[in-house]
């Protein structure tokens, strides 16, 4: 189904069962199709892959002091980006294999990998024994979380932070209109997807309830891609916002 305007909540079980039927299809000569999809076209997914590192990694000022929270890091695409020694890197996903292949791939000591939803982040955290983190990534994962729980989870996002932090958010948004794609079959991806897209001013009413309630502000934000050609859907656009506090 596509649900123009309407709010309706999609299915998480159905959401990770996708995923590890996405895990299944990994491939190490186009590692990242895993979740960024474009399955046929690598060249599309290595292409969107650098340009999206390149505009948004300078943003985050990475060092030696940097503790990175990677909310979402599906197989650690971005752990793969991040080559500066930096103090901590900790990824967290829903999908089990996912962070299987995550901790395969990647064997720096400083780096963990760890099973768990974006809602319940605070509590993995505490397992896990881990502090705050002055760097946190939320790549593409609010696609995939109710409106009911969003605000649980920016909450959990904000206590996860250090007192002086950056957050770079990077979403799908519905160019127009909010658009839902609930148990519908994709061609591309030869499997049921389920996701949100919301314009860029709903997620600002999030933003401004939760985060820059807790003292963020909007320091950076627009279209990730220039290329129009990298931007190959009709009705979505891949946007980004850089908050620090």
């Amino acid at each position: 189904m596509r649900i123009v305007q309407k709010i309706e909540d999609i299915d998480y079980t159905e959401t990770k069962q996708f995923f590890e039927h996405r895990a299944s299809k990994f491939k190490e000569d186009n590692p990242y199709a895993v979740t960024m999809y474009q399955d046929d076209h690598p060249e599309l997914v290595t292409e969107r892959n650098q340009k999206e590192v390149e505009k948004l990694k300078p943003m985050l000022a990475v060092d030696q002091n940097t503790r990175l929270l990677d909310i979402a890091c599906g197989i650690g695409r971005w752990a793969d980006a991040i080559t500066e020694d930096i103090d901590e890197y900790c990824g967290i996903d829903f999908s089990s294999e996912l962070i299987k292949i995550a901790n395969e791939r990647n064997k720096r000591e400083n780096f963990f990998f760890y099973e768990g939803a974006a809602t319940d982040i605070a509590s993995v955290l505490t397992k896990q024994k881990k502090g705050t983190y002055n760097t946190v990534l939320v790549i593409g994962i609010l696609v995939y979380i109710n409106d009911k729980d969003l605000d649980c989870f920016l909450e959990q996002l904000e206590s996860s932070c250090e007192e002086h932090a950056k957050i770079c958010i990077r979403e799908p948004i519905g160019q127009q209109d909010r658009l839902t794609l609930k148990e519908f079959y994709s061609d591309e991806l030869n499997d049921e997807y389920h996701a949100i897209y919301r314009t860029r001013d709903e997620l600002m009413k999030f933003l401004n309830n939760s985060l820059i309630k807790k003292g963020f502000h909007i320091e950076k934000e627009g279209f990730l891609f220039e290329d129009d050609a990298l931007n190959n859907r009709k009705e979505t656009v891949q946007y980004f916002f850089i908050l620090e506090r």
